[in-house]
């Protein structure tokens, strides 16, 4: 009688285990494959960047990108004074940071603020305190609805700091806006001023 070579029963011990654990799970098996829908690619994968800007540094939430030297895209802007970040999100969301022309008084910022709201806003919210890594300031919200087009919703903040009064929006697609300000809290949480 001739026995199996210890090679053979190796062999039939891992069929026989990988056939008790397919037995075990049922006759299905799932097979999960990557997702090519907007949606998972909504969900970057990517780490941040940092962003360093004239009198602050933050990060750039991953799959937005740096537009502040792209002419263009800074000539696209409305608004005044000068442009110190451009972000640019892949549904075509902005957050735009720069100085005003002038600073504005600390207890005059919510007036500001109400004087930068677009004619024809509406659910324009109350002036709410903000803190941007120390400095305070106040924040709105707002949504425009261009003729034949889809709704914006806006955030815009003001904080004074070292002399200055910094404009922080973002501007973005009504249906993105709940992601969008997710993102900009990011880029908020990660502001550090030099």
């Amino acid at each position: 009688m001739t026995l199996p070579s210890p090679c053979t029963h190796a062999l039939a011990a891992g069929a026989c285990v990988a056939t008790l654990l397919v037995s075990a799970c049922g006759s299905t098996t799932a097979i999960v494959t990557p997702s090519t829908s907007p949606a998972a690619s909504a969900s970057p994968t990517a780490a941040s960047q940092p962003f360093a800007g004239s009198g602050f540094r933050t990060d750039i939430p991953a799959g937005w990108q740096d537009q502040t030297t792209n002419p263009s895209a800074v000539a696209a802007l409305t608004g005044s004074g000068t442009v110190l970040m451009l972000l640019a999100s892949p549904d075509r969301g902005v957050i735009v940071a720069r100085t005003t022309p002038q600073p504005v008084a600390d207890d005059q910022l919510a007036q500001h603020l109400t004087s930068i709201v677009p004619p024809g806003a509406i659910d324009v919210s109350p002036a709410e305190p903000v803190d941007v890594d120390g400095a305070a300031g106040v924040v709105i919200t707002f949504v425009v609805i261009p003729t034949g087009a889809a709704a914006q919703e806006d955030e815009e903040m003001v904080v004074n700091q070292a002399g200055n009064t910094y404009e922080i929006a973002l501007h973005t697609a009504q249906a993105s806006f709940a992601r969008d300000a997710a993102l900009l809290q990011q880029v908020l949480n990660s502001w550090r001023w030099a």
